[in-house]
């Protein structure tokens, strides 16, 4: 088995923006220790397998719910998320899936792979194949950026909300006006909820109102 890494041992790795890879700290299996890290650089040779019915649908190590159907791997040190290149150097077959799981902890094996990239990589029905992990820095990094984005997007969006809802409990009458059905009528259904009379959700000019009596 071949190995060349380079690493950065904190707990998390920062990317731009305050992104951050989840490490995770040390851990141990059946007396192993393994020691989750940020590597700079990583490749490696050794044998994969994989796994499918009875995780499926379960949750993974960094959250996410497992599918057989889809691109994942399990790897014992990678950070989660990121990607790797598989090359199957049986066949030259290669496919990239992103880590999101712990694994595997069986002597001699380097990663764990879903039914479905065992499929592409042609060793579904022999059950291992000896492979290439790769690691796709830049592709991971890229990831992490568009999450921060979408999570700070989010944010936003329900600040918004929280403040509309606040504005609508002390208001009579008119109370706001968007350009987004979705906003409106989830303003209007919490309000609703918490037992306010009389909202409504028109369409005019343009845009949505929310009114109550």
């Amino acid at each position: 088995m071949g190995l060349l890494q380079g690493c950065a041992t904190s707990a998390t790795k920062p990317g731009r923006n305050g992104a951050h890879y989840k490490i995770g700290t040390s851990y141990a299996i059946n007396g192993i220790a393994y020691k989750p890290q940020y590597y700079d650089y990583y490749e490696e040779i050794g044998i994969a397998s994989w796994y499918g019915g009875d995780f499926h649908n379960k949750p993974t190590a960094n959250g996410d719910i497992f599918s057989k159907f889809l691109l994942t791997a399990a790897h014992k040190t990678l950070p989660m998320p990121s990607f790797v290149e598989i090359t199957n150097l049986e066949n030259g077959r290669k496919v990239t899936v992103k880590v999101n799981d712990r694994g595997p902890f069986v002597e001699n094996r380097i990663i764990d792979l879903s039914e479905k990239a065992a499929t592409l990589l042609g060793f579904r029905d022999k059950g291992t194949a000896k492979v290439k992990v790769l690691y796709l820095g830049k592709m991971s990094r890229k990831m992490l950026h568009e999450q921060l984005s979408n999570k700070a997007r989010y944010a936003k969006l329900e600040e918004r909300h929280r403040k509309d809802l606040i504005a609508a409990k002390t208001s009579v009458g008119y109370v706001l006006k968007v350009t987004e059905a979705a906003h409106a009528k989830r303003v209007a259904s919490e309000l609703r909820r918490q037992g306010i009379q009389g909202v409504r959700v028109l369409f005019k000019a343009g845009e949505y109102q929310v009114h109550m009596h």
